[in-house]
């Protein structure tokens, strides 16, 4: 690693920036669908039984999900809540409709913590000169996560999001990584690519010629780690990581 200059840092989103947990998926759904479901009835939309309409929801992105797995190629949430209102014959703005996804996400967002010192930790890697930016796989769309960055006070330290569902391929498809470094108009070999999975995360920033870090989380846990990666248990390690790197 002495012949490679690190000059920015990818970070995966989700148990790497934002700390979800080992979760059940459905309690924050079944929540979710029932303030959903009152705040249509709230707008005067037609959303029929609680119950049809959760039986609903839930098979639409269970079998989105699915076809996302087999294609890779991930789904943008807020387009399936507008295909199913129109459907439903919801006469909703596209300002509602973010609204609405954000319900949806409400939930699982109260569930997130972040590391207590993460943005002295992203300030830190700011002041050293890096450029950093999030490459995240998700169906969850931007106007929902991007909200919810710039609540935790995170959005500013990062040149751009890159979502999977606005590429043809998920991680750990080339194609994110390499339109990542493009905009940063940066070699692979000069870019940290930290996350938390090793199937998407390190084999995808691997396979481009990226510098892999795993943050250890519930996802790796007692997992085969490829030997050219290097773990750290927290973000707040990455300056001196990457000091070490650039042999500062």
């Amino acid at each position: 690693m002495a012949d490679k200059k690190i000059k920015a840092v990818l970070f995966d989103l989700g148990d790497t920036l934002l700390n979800y947990g080992k979760i059940d998926p459905h309690e924050p759904f079944f929540k979710a669908a029932k303030q959903t479901w009152i705040w249509l009835k709230e707008q005067g939309q037609a959303a029929g039984w609680q119950w049809l309409y959760t039986f609903r929801n839930l098979l639409s992105v269970h079998l989105r999900i699915i076809w996302s797995h087999f294609t890779g190629h991930d789904f943008d949430s807020l387009q399936v809540m507008k295909n199913l209102g129109k459907k439903m014959g919801h006469q909703l703005t596209d300002q509602q409709y973010e609204d609405l996804v954000w319900l949806w996400y409400d939930p699982l967002a109260k569930l997130v913590t972040i590391e207590p010192n993460l943005h002295q930790t992203l300030a830190s890697l700011r002041d050293k000169g890096l450029k950093m930016a999030i490459v995240s796989n998700t169906f969850v769309s931007a106007s929902v996560l991007n909200r919810h960055i710039r609540e935790l006070g995170l959005y500013e330290f990062f040149e751009f999001i890159y979502y999977s569902y606005m590429f043809n391929k998920r991680k750990p498809h080339p194609e994110m990584f390499l339109a990542a470094a493009k905009q940063l108009n940066l070699a692979p070999s000069e870019i940290i690519f930290v996350g938390d999975r090793i199937d998407n995360d390190m084999v995808g920033s691997i396979g481009v010629g990226m510098t892999p870090v795993l943050k250890k989380a519930h996802s790796n846990f007692k997992k085969n780690v490829p030997p050219q990666v290097t773990q750290i248990n927290s973000i707040s390690e990455l300056p001196a990581l990457v000091d070490k790197i650039n042999n500062v």
